[in-house]
């Protein structure tokens, strides 16, 4: 009996469309949690809870819609290694939501306790940021419209997050507590430079996974 793919394209595009707004939401609050790390603003983390609470309803809605077109559509093997990508997809998208929250929970108690923050910390964050954006626009360019992964450049931009989480945390190994505002500042921003080092990561091996879906073989990307 051939496979049932009645309506699977189309249902691939519905999920494609929200895969998309999904990834944007992510950075959206990220880029939120981000710039309230380098202006002390607490006021984020509210904001970042309630984004945290809606993702896990989008998580369960996208999961069930991806296994309902297992259930009735019979996909391909192709198909298969997608939506098993997308899956993993979904997941790492209520990561990055996550992990925005964790930062705008240290971001509260940067506030409370340090009145600025030393360039030498702030910059190399804002970095990693911006490569985590571009690897974050590569993937919803790859996974919504399917496209190869440009491996030269997820390794460049991969790269780079390692470079500056270096520069960070070199820089933290010198400054003094009281510069930032005593020993629990220091573990907060310790927790932002590893969080956006592990979404990056995340983001890359997923774009591995897409390869490994579109071609059948695996790539080292990190």
């Amino acid at each position: 009996m051939p496979p049932i793919r009645t309506g699977l394209d189309e249902r691939m595009k519905n999920i494609q469309q929200e895969l998309k707004e999904y990834f944007e939401e992510a950075q959206h609050v990220y880029a939120d949690a981000i710039e309230a790390y380098t202006k002390l603003d607490s006021e984020v983390y509210s904001e970042a809870k309630a984004a945290r609470a809606k993702a896990r309803e989008v998580n369960w809605d996208l999961t069930n819609n991806l296994l309902l077109i297992l259930s009735l559509n019979q996909p391909l093997m192709k198909d298969l290694r997608i939506v098993a990508t997308y899956l993993r997809a979904v997941d790492t998208v209520e990561r990055l939501i996550r992990h925005a929250r964790d930062i705008a929970r240290s971001d509260r108690s940067l506030d409370e306790n340090a009145d600025e923050l030393p360039k030498e910390i702030v910059t190399p964050v804002t970095s990693m940021h911006a490569c985590l954006n571009s690897l974050i626009d590569i993937t919803i360019e790859c996974l919504t419209n399917g496209g190869e992964v440009p491996a030269d450049e997820v390794r460049e931009h991969w790269k780079a997050v390692k470079a500056y989480h270096a520069e960070a945390v070199a820089a933290l190994s010198i400054l003094k507590s009281d510069t930032l505002g005593g020993k629990a500042a220091r573990l907060d921003v310790i927790n932002i430079v590893n969080r956006v080092d592990r979404s990056a990561y995340n983001i890359v091996r997923l774009n591995g996974m897409w390869h490994h879906a579109l071609n059948n073989e695996n790539i080292i990307l990190d």
